[in-house]
């Protein structure tokens, strides 16, 4: 069997059991609050529907045994993530965000266009969004699972 490489960055992970945890997110020195500030006020001024809304950061995640991860999230807004336009700045954390492939009745699957008001307007993609209040820590089985017949 033959099978294509990953892009560089990319890998599956074998998870059978996954438990996310809220935790503090990590404190900003007053020099990266200012470098934020400046690059959302930067990035408002270009966009001006971009709001600061709550959305959730991967703050780590570790392995508590095979096949069972530990995911840590910390609650941010969306200004935190202009850290990303900052150069040379390293004390951002990565999005934390869901996706779900939505089969349709007709064998169709369920895609959505980004608004004009995103980051990639436009742009398809599978429905989703971050993780919110619903799980402050939670334990979730990760499939596959049993199709109903």
């Amino acid at each position: 069997m033959t099978t294509t490489p990953l892009p560089a960055g990319i890998d599956f992970l074998e998870v059978h059991h996954l438990r996310l945890s809220e935790v503090e997110a990590p404190r900003l020195s007053p020099s990266d609050e200012a470098a934020r500030d400046r690059a959302w006020n930067t990035a408002i001024q270009a966009n001006p529907s971009l709001f600061d809304g709550p959305v959730v950061a991967c703050a780590g995640m570790s392995w508590e045994g095979p096949g069972s991860l530990a995911l840590y999230w910390a609650r941010v807004t969306y200004r935190y993530y202009a850290l990303r336009r900052v150069p040379g700045n390293t004390s951002w954390l990565p999005s934390l965000f869901v996706n779900v492939v939505q089969p349709t009745i007709s064998g169709g699957l369920l895609v959505a266009r980004m608004s004009a008001s995103t980051a990639a307007p436009g742009r398809w993609q599978l429905p989703g969004g971050s993780l919110g209040d619903w799980c402050y820590s939670c334990d979730l089985a990760v499939g596959p699972f049993p199709v109903p017949g």
